[in-house]
């Protein structure tokens, strides 16, 4: 698994005629070539840098066969993925 991942180009260029973005990242849903789909996940500068749900990116760029633009935006800046830890002493 990697922290980023780049967009193929045939998905980055519809990426940018439906350009969604407003502060440097778009929001984005994947499909990858085995039928997974990941609704939410975040695009900036030409590659994924998050999906939610998840501390990396759980696949590579081979795996993608599609990325649409998504207008359902998230807070992605908070943790992906929440871990238990007891009670603060």
């Amino acid at each position: 698994m990697k922290k980023l991942v780049p967009i193929p180009p045939e998905s980055l260029k519809h990426l940018k005629k439906d350009d969604l973005k407003d502060f440097g990242y778009q929001f984005v849903s994947v499909r990858l070539k085995d039928g997974r789909v990941f609704p939410q996940a975040v695009a900036s500068e030409g590659c994924l840098i998050q999906v939610k749900g998840f501390r990396e990116i759980p696949f590579v760029e081979t795996d993608i066969e599609s990325i649409d633009a998504d207008a359902q935006p998230w807070n992605f800046r908070r943790r992906a993925v929440r871990t238990r830890s007891g009670p603060r002493k």
